[in-house]
């Protein structure tokens, strides 16, 4: 089990999760700050591996400039290079679900005109 503390990069988190696990076939685990790759049955987890996955990761998104990837042990740590990372806000992606017939939309004013369908 190795642990990928993403504080720093918290934005591309779910993103790394996805290109990491499948390029190194593991088991990704979502946590608040982290994830946690598990591996197969019977397959041991490469540090040196994961780490090189990670810098292909920054390399395909244009990032390498900005991050750096620090394995100890079965953690690894990615900083941000130029002092405090920034703050990306994520868009929220609410999905609003009719009670009556399941009809489901992202937009909450098409959702209350579905509503008020309801009723008439």
């Amino acid at each position: 089990m190795i642990i990928i503390d993403c504080r720093e990069a918290e934005h591309l988190k779910q993103d790394l999760a996805v290109f990491v696990s499948d390029w190194i076939g593991a088991i990704p685990s979502m946590k608040l700050h982290e994830f946690i790759l598990s591996p197969l049955e019977g397959e041991h987890l490469d540090g040196e591996r994961i780490v090189k996955a990670i810098k292909e990761f920054f390399a395909s998104t244009g990032e390498t400039a900005n991050y750096g990837v620090l394995a100890k042990d079965d953690i690894i740590l990615i900083k941000y290079l130029h002092g405090v990372p920034p703050k990306i806000a994520k868009q929220q992606e609410s999905m609003f679900a009719c009670t009556h017939c399941g009809y489901v939309t992202q937009y909450e004013v098409l959702w209350q005109n579905h509503m008020k369908l309801h009723y008439l």
